[in-house]
């Protein structure tokens, strides 16, 4: 995606049940459409667990290229 693209929301997902997993997608659609294709036997167990998040978890680190931390987005 280009930088001048929409912002990705920010979603998460259990698989195994219980063990949070995170992901960044454009829209719900794309999410679900990923989850449809990266879990096509346990599709009908995951999609119930997403949820779009307001922000990433407190542990949730993001950094550029050289590996140096970037300052939390507010969003």
């Amino acid at each position: 995606m280009s930088p001048s693209g929409p912002p990705l929301k920010k979603f998460r997902y259990e698989y195994p049940a219980s063990e949070a997993r995170f992901l960044a997608a454009p829209t719900a659609e794309a999410a679900v459409l990923y989850i449809r294709r990266a879990y096509p036997h346990n599709a009908l167990d995951v999609l119930p667990t997403l949820r779009e998040l307001a922000r990433w978890p407190e542990f949730w680190k993001t950094v550029d290229d050289q590996g140096l931390l970037l300052p939390r987005d507010p969003t």
